[in-house]
């Protein structure tokens, strides 16, 4: 397979929100945490790209934050096609306590090309509880979030 290479509506689809600190940039994800000195609602956002290496190829943007996995997926799709995938979760990150994360991508038939992760900031004290759609967007053990942002347009 020749050597597959982002293209501009990838680039695109990479960029995160301005007020968002990138945590990672590279091909696997990322293994860490975060830590606020007051209770504060935390976005985390995971975008990854890949290419097709086969037919039938599907790839996975997944945040896990305990023992609950939030997960956004595109494909399948045959060989050569260009896959985009990301995720989105809101959660409570407790004053003074460590909230330990993962984010990464799973490929079948593929091969990533780019990830990055993000977290950004929303109001501190907004009622101690995740944001807006309090159950789309936050993960709670047992359950499986829904996407919170929709995959980019095909073609």
């Amino acid at each position: 397979m020749a050597h597959q290479k982002l293209t501009d509506a990838d680039e695109n689809f990479l960029k995160f929100p301005g007020r968002a600190t990138m945590l990672f940039a590279g091909v696997s994800g990322t293994e860490t945490w975060i830590e606020r000195d007051r209770d504060t609602i935390v976005h985390i956002g995971v975008r990854t790209v890949a290419a097709a290496a086969a037919d039938e190829a599907t790839l996975q943007a997944c945040i896990s934050v305990g023992e609950s996995t939030a997960t956004g997926r595109d494909g399948p799709w045959p060989l050569g096609e260009s896959l985009r995938a990301c995720q989105a979760v809101e959660v409570l990150v407790k004053a003074g306590e460590r909230l330990a994360f993962k984010a990464f991508p799973i490929a079948d038939n593929a091969r990533v090309l780019r990830t990055v992760v993000w977290v950004m900031d929303l109001e501190a004290n907004r009622s101690a509880q995740p944001a807006s759609d309090q159950r789309r967007a936050a993960i709670h053990p047992g359950e499986r979030a829904a996407p919170a942002e929709a995959n980019a347009a095909r073609h």
